[in-house]
């Protein structure tokens, strides 16, 4: 980060990009700013095209969006019990991933992106909000054609395959709901909906479970597959992971800080700001560029040093303030048993061409590879 500016003007998205880690993590951790892309001046064009083109009310449902005491009505209901799930999910959670690696053990390579680390997120969340288990393949598809919505000048095609599922995993989930009304079970949406404080509409209830399922799978994917490339090109650190397994939390929160997932997390001003010696107006936006300020020298000793023993300051990878990640605790959770479980369950792993070109995925604002070939012995 030598001779990194504090803060720079970036014509192309219409944000002004902070690069500091004292930068970033003031600006997302202010609650009077907004993330709601429609308060946005005109130039912020990237940012606005993150927000789906659809009608209201479900555009504006979203906790993505939603700003003040509308989120913290909105948010809420979701928030509790989902923490409350993630206490007591690593027990199913390990059984997916030993299904997953069970799957490829007899093999002596495959793509630890393409057929393990963006697999497990998405039976974990479509499991975890209340999708049968037969319902899965149905719904996959849906769920990750959603994800398009963090491609940037989508085309007609991509608008279409988007409207339509959003069909079917909205009328999907508007079934899921209204069956756990009638019959709750041991899942997420019984919980929302029968909370005594949960007073949501049916467009909340469905856009934010709709939520969850996208923003749980394409990031928790990326994390996988991010700390199995970096410590499989950092032989020494893998090795104190397989001699002390408690190395794992530590070890994610490295990956977080090396390697995150998310690059941007994004603010529109409410009021006017000096940022290093830039003044930002009300309605422009500001972009905490978070692979800089997680490697902000200032603030991290050894910061382009992959360390996953060495104790750092806190990472700005899941944002910060009240739009923190609602999903971070279970992110941890997956990245923790799915990493920890390939290396010991294949202790020989390596890349099967280690001087192969990295493919990493194009998509603004996210960092993850397209796909890792290993071979297991």
């Amino acid at each position: 980060m030598v001779d990194t500016p504090r803060v720079t003007w970036d014509a192309a998205s219409g944000s002004f990009i902070l690069f500091h880690y004292g930068d970033a993590r003031d600006v997302l951790s202010d609650n009077s700013h907004w993330k709601d892309p429609d308060r946005a001046e005109p130039a912020a064009t990237l940012l606005k095209s993150f927000k789906p083109c659809l009608s209201n009310p479900e555009r504006n449902a979203s906790i993505l969006w939603l700003d003040g005491e509308e989120h913290v009505r909105v948010r809420g209901p979701f928030a509790k019990p989902f923490l409350k799930r993630v206490s007591v999910a690593q027990g199913w959670i390990e059984r997916i991933v030993d299904e997953r690696i069970d799957a490829i053990a007899k093999r002596d390579s495959f793509d630890a992106v393409g057929e393990f680390g963006t697999e497990i997120p998405k039976d974990v969340i479509l499991r975890f909000i209340g999708a049968d288990s037969a319902d899965l393949p149905r719904v996959r598809p849906w769920a990750e054609t959603l994800n398009m919505m963090f491609k940037p000048r989508r085309s007609a095609e991509d608008e279409r395959a988007m409207a339509a599922a959003m069909t079917g995993l909205g009328g999907y989930i508007d079934e899921l709901i209204a069956e756990r009304r009638r019959s709750p079970r041991d899942d997420l949406v019984s919980d929302i909906v029968h909370a005594p404080e949960a007073q949501l509409s049916s467009s909340e209830l469905r856009i934010n479970c709709i939520g969850l399922v996208t923003g749980g799978m394409l990031t928790t994917a990326d994390l996988i597959g991010n700390a199995i490339w970096l410590l499989l090109t950092h032989p020494a650190e893998r090795e104190k992971l397989l001699n002390d397994p408690k190395l794992i939390a530590a070890a994610i929160e490295e990956v977080l800080r090396f390697a995150p997932p998310v690059e941007g997390a994004q603010r529109v001003a409410s009021r006017e700001l000096s940022l290093g010696t830039c003044p930002v107006k009300p309605t422009q936006v500001a972009v905490a560029w978070i692979p800089s300020a997680n490697r902000d020298p200032g603030v991290f000793q050894d910061s382009e040093r992959f360390d996953i023993t060495k104790k750092r300051a806190p990472h700005l990878s899941f944002g910060g303030g009240a739009h923190i990640c609602l999903g971070a605790p279970l992110a941890r959770l997956e990245a923790r048993i799915a990493v920890l479980k390939v290396f010991q369950r294949f202790p020989a792993l390596r890349l099967a061409d280690p001087e192969a070109a990295l493919k990493w995925r194009p998509t603004p604002f996210f960092h993850g590879l397209e796909e890792l070939l290993v071979a297991t012995g």
